[in-house]
């Protein structure tokens, strides 16, 4: 009696173990591998989910494991960011970890003090007649 419980205690005891192990696994992507989509797959630490260019609002856009670079070469071919923020080229927009709107730079947002276009007064009147 005394050998079986040892057993069913030492079992139940790795078994406990085992989910303990497996429950501190991360189940993050590495390198080159996907994340994002609609399971919103997270990579590694070291790792940026990077996606394809113009899915700034899709929030469930599938994307690959990339590291980001280091350093990047003065090469001004500017990149807009989906942050609205212009990049001077591809590689810093990575190394910022930003997604990819569009190539070329961002639009301007309006100056504040910067007076509103008139449109001009049609010659039509409202009535849809010609005078």
């Amino acid at each position: 009696m005394r050998t079986r419980l040892a057993r069913l205690i030492t079992a139940i005891l790795i078994v406990m173990l085992c989910v303990t192990i497996r429950s501190g696994t991360s189940e993050a992507a590495n390198l080159g591998e996907a994340c994002g989509g609609a399971a919103n797959i997270t990579c590694n630490s070291a790792l940026w989910c990077q996606r394809e260019g113009g899915q700034c609002k899709a929030a469930d856009a599938p994307g690959t494991c990339d590291k980001a670079p280091a350093f990047c070469m003065q090469i001004h071919r500017p990149v807009c960011g989906c942050n609205g923020k212009t990049y001077a080229n591809d590689c810093e927009r990575q190394k910022a970890k930003v997604q990819l709107d569009h190539t070329g730079a961002c639009p301007k947002p309006p100056k504040e003090n910067e007076p509103k276009a008139v449109k001009p007064k049609s010659k039509t009147p409202k009535s849809g007649k010609q005078q």
